[in-house]
């Protein structure tokens, strides 16, 4: 009997406590990630590594990220530069665009207006417009696109490159190329 009693009031507490513990449904409302739908960021800085080493640093004034399920993706409206570093953690270009925007489900970075990338060893690339393909590290661009080295310079439309800028080609390329100055041999 006293066992019972003690049951029957500990089941009284508990429900007690379960009834006095609810909140009313318009307290605390929840909100998901589809209802919030962009999250805004000031003076944004994005580091990308790789065991332990800084691959690349992205930073802009503004971030927009859209957090839409179907079309997720980071934009930079008021510009973004972005540096490159070697294994040593020496940075080798810096990449400058007006606008960017990074698809998270095309995985596809696409930077626009006024793109100028300046590397430290292999010269200058300008552009009004560059994708990068993060699944195949291929960079291009279709729009017209300006190379310049030491002593040349090099223009034309469907440029396309590694992400490194290492080895590029330009089709329907213009422009002048310092040729090594070679003998012929006599034949």
């Amino acid at each position: 009997m006293i066992i019972n009693r003690l049951t029957t009031i500990s089941l009284s507490c508990a429900l007690g406590l379960i009834v006095a513990c609810q909140s009313e449904p318009t307290d605390l409302p929840i909100i998901t990630r589809d209802q919030t739908g962009i999250e805004q960021g000031k003076d944004v800085e994005i580091i990308y590594s790789d065991s332990a080493r800084i691959r690349v640093r992205v930073t802009g004034p503004t971030m927009l990220y859209y957090t839409d399920r179907n079309e997720p993706k980071q934009t930079f409206p008021d510009g973004t530069t972005t540096y490159f570093y070697d294994d040593n953690q020496v940075q080798m270009s810096v990449l400058k665009g007006k606008y960017a925007v990074r698809d998270e489900h095309k995985k596809q970075v696409i930077i626009r207006d006024s793109v100028v990338w300046e590397s430290l060893t292999d010269g200058r690339l300008e552009t009004s417009e560059l994708v990068w393909d993060e699944v195949t590290n291929v960079i291009k661009s279709t729009k017209s696109t300006k190379i310049t080295r030491q002593n040349e310079t090099i223009q034309g439309f469907n440029f396309e490159t590694d992400n490194k800028l290492a080895h590029w080609h330009i089709l329907s390329p213009v422009g002048t190329i310092k040729v090594p100055d070679k003998t012929l041999p006599n034949n």
